[in-house]
């Protein structure tokens, strides 16, 4: 791979040099004179008493215009700052404008000097982040398309109206821009990429083969595809499959390691029928082996031994009069015909087919994945996504390929009409490279997978069309709750809320939470958890001035991971809790807007006045500071039975004669640390390995 990265002057460089350029030009300026307020060109305002000069500054993707008004001025023209500030806004306009075409001309050149080869392109906004990471098979004109005149969905042009600056990296093929594109999005989680969550993972039924009396096992993120079925997604519950195979086939249900245990007795399952019992020898492995088998026909999708069985034991139980277990076998039954629903007839016999669908809306997309096994359809998903993309196959192609890197399980085909021949390629190449396989990737043209793609884009395009409404209507109630509160509180803006609660219990493990809302969303990788050090005993109000100290001790010394000033702090507690809060606040050198919501009432206490602000329980803005209180106490309560649990803990682990097999022992059978603190020397005592004398000695530790 050649490393053709460029771009060495770093976007603050070239921001001060078109800083310079604009501030030079004699395009704009401001004055006033008299009773009149105008703009005009600056070789025609030198000589005028009050030039006010334009004044650039960083705004994210753009720059915006600040003008400067003279305050001597504003006293002296009177009601003529109104108007130089509405005149400011005007301004603030045409600076904005001008900047962002200046920045298009010179990424416009930039991307002349580009290659026609492969290779992945890296879009920098103007703080230098990373914002979007994509590839290319010939990078001058994919990057060009992004600053040119030529149609783009809306998601891509917010995207691109963000780009300071790009980079670019060339590579040998096609299919190493895709693997190094794949490598560098996870590496710099680039705001406007397609992101797949790593925590959206598939139920599998396993079978294991190589071990001595196979177990029907339940498993996510498989290492592999051997022995696996499934997956098991919508519409169908997993746990009634395995209790289907277990009730007909009655295959072991123990972890029991056979190479090294040997029972003279079964367990309760074997005892009550429901297990074959291998561990006591009541079939040999050769006859095991032949019920995994038949298991596995079963999850193949021939279902008629698996039904014969449970009509059988349906017909004993009822002949027993044990009709509550017949009508368990008879729910299961249920399951197996729903299963046998499933069946797309044109289908049978193929082992496994995943089919993609996409769609995209104005501001929300949707890609759906619908899956075949063995002829049946055993459920669908959808991924929603508000982020950029260049096309619907470029799309497709980068969702793929992370969609099979989170599952770690590839089909033996993947069906999508919205691919094109080169992604399609590109996608076969990198799922075999990866998975060391020889997948299928078809975009059919007739048949049956021709009616199921358009299926998958019908799913996506209501999911996305859903998505897309409940995603505005929660965005409208977000503005509102920031715009009220906003109101009530006389502030300019409450998108960052820290919010502080302090948790005890009469004052011993002393701890404090720090919450975080965004935008009205709590940002959890934002909160903080503290133990308190210097306060002995329950003072909450010396334990949340620590609090405070040490996260606004760490803001004015800029540590990376506190460096973000809040824009509203919120106390839990009253009118005392909030004056102690702001003296030391002050005292540290910050004057940040704090208010405090008293639990009773829910009444908001302000540092402008000791009488409280009391509104509906509906109202937007209280919701919202409802939501960051009750969160910050969550947190905080959370916290304080984690450290109170490892404190408990120790007490037990100095228990003089018990060791790492009785604390386990205890552990096991009372389950929590207040039964164990209930129990008797007689209930420690009727465990194994501890006897009366030793019970006793527990007690008596415990609670001396």
């Amino acid at each position: 791979m050649k490393n053709g990265l460029i771009g060495t002057s770093t976007p603050d460089d070239k921001w001060r040099k078109r800083k310079t350029e604009f501030e030079n030009r004699k395009d704009f300026a401001v004055f006033s004179r008299g009773n009149k307020t105008d703009v005009r060109d600056t070789t025609d305002a030198l000589n005028e008493d009050s030039v006010v000069d334009a004044n650039i500054s960083k705004t994210g993707g753009g720059y915006a215009g600040d003008v400067g008004l003279d305050k001597d001025n504003e006293r002296e023209n009177g009601g003529q700052g109104e108007k130089l500030n509405d005149l400011r806004d005007e301004k603030s306009e045409d600076v904005d404008h001008f900047v962002r075409s200046e920045n298009i001309k010179a990424l416009r050149d930039k991307v002349k000097s580009l290659p026609l080869s492969s290779g992945v392109y890296l879009m920098k906004n103007a703080q230098g982040e990373i914002i979007y990471v994509g590839k290319a098979k010939r990078l001058r004109n994919r990057v060009k398309s992004y600053f040119d005149n030529s149609p783009k969905n809306l998601k891509t042009q917010i995207m691109a109206s963000s780009v300071f600056d790009f980079d670019y990296i060339l590579t040998d093929s096609e299919l190493d821009a895709f693997n190094l594109e794949n490598t560098l999005i996870k590496r710099h989680m680039p705001k406007y990429n397609i992101l797949l969550k790593d925590d959206k993972s598939f139920p599998y039924i396993y079978i294991n083969r190589d071990e001595k009396f196979p177990r029907v096992q339940v498993v996510r993120r498989p290492k592999s595809s051997k022995g696996l079925f499934g997956p098991f997604v919508t519409g169908m519950n997993i746990s009634e499959i395995v209790a289907c195979i277990k009730s007909a086939f009655r295959v072991r249900w123990c972890n029991t390691d056979f190479s090294r245990t040997s029972l003279k007795r079964p367990c309760v399952h074997g005892e009550t029928g429901n297990c074959v019992a291998p561990c006591v020898g009541r079939v040999s492995e050769e006859e095991y082996n032949h019920i995994i088998d038949e298991v596995e026909d079963f999850l193949n999708g021939k279902t008629a031994t698996i039904k014969r069985l449970l009509k059988e034991k349906m017909a004993k139980l009822a002949d027993e009069m044990k009709f509550e277990q017949a009508i368990e076998i008879k729910t299961q039954l249920a399951t197996i015909d729903k299963l046998d629903a499933q069946i797309i007839t044109d289908l049978i016999g193929t082992k496994s087919v995943d089919v993609f669908g996409f769609s995209s809306l104005d501001e929300m997309s949707a890609f759906n994945v619908m899956m075949i096994r063995n002829g049946k359809n055993v459920g669908q998903v959808n991924f929603p996504s508000t982020l950029a993309f260049d096309t619907e196959a470029g799309a497709l192609s980068s969702f793929i390929c992370n969609y099979y890197l989170t599952q770690n399980v590839v089909p033996k085909e993947v069906v999508c009409i919205q691919l094109d021949v080169d992604t399609a390629t590109l996608v076969k190449a990198f799922l075999d490279e990866k998975f060391n396989t020889n997948i299928k990737v078809t975009i059919p043209e007739r048949g049956v997978k021709v009616q199921l793609c358009q299926n998958a884009i019908r799913n996506a395009t209501e999911y996305a069309t859903n998505s897309q409404d409940r995603i505005i209507r929660h965005e409208k109630l977000t503005q509102e709750s920031q715009q009220e509160l906003c109101r009530i509180l006389g502030v300019k803006s409450v998108y960052r809320i820290e919010g502080f609660d302090i948790s005890n219990i009469s004052g011993t493990n002393n701890v404090s939470s720090m919450v975080v809302f965004e935008n009205g969303e709590s940002a959890k990788k934002e909160y903080r958890r503290f133990k308190i050090r210097g306060v002995e005993g329950p003072n909450d109000f010396a334990c949340m001035a620590e609090t405070l100290t040490r996260r606004l001790t760490s803001l004015k010394n800029g540590d990376k991971n506190l460096s973000r000033r809040p824009d509203l702090i919120l106390i839990d507690g009253g009118l005392g809790q909030l004056h102690a809060a702001k003296k030391m606040m002050n005292e540290i050198g910050f004057d940040i807007p704090m208010v405090s919501l008293a639990k009773r009432d829910e009444e908001i206490y302000t540092t402008e006045s000791s009488t409280p602000i009391c509104l509906p329980k509906d109202n937007p803005g209280l919701r919202l500071l409802i939501r960051v209180r009750d969160e910050s106490h969550r947190f905080a309560v959370t916290f304080h039975r984690l450290v109170r649990s490892k404190g408990y803990k120790s007490v037990l682990e100095s228990l003089d004669g018990v060791g790492k097999t009785r604390l386990n022992l205890i552990y096991k059978h009372f389950k929590s640390m207040d039964a164990i603190m209930a129990a008797t020397p007689d209930d420690f005592a009727r465990l194994d390995g501890i006897g009366d004398r030793l019970a006793l000695s527990i007690y008596n530790q415990l609670h001396s």
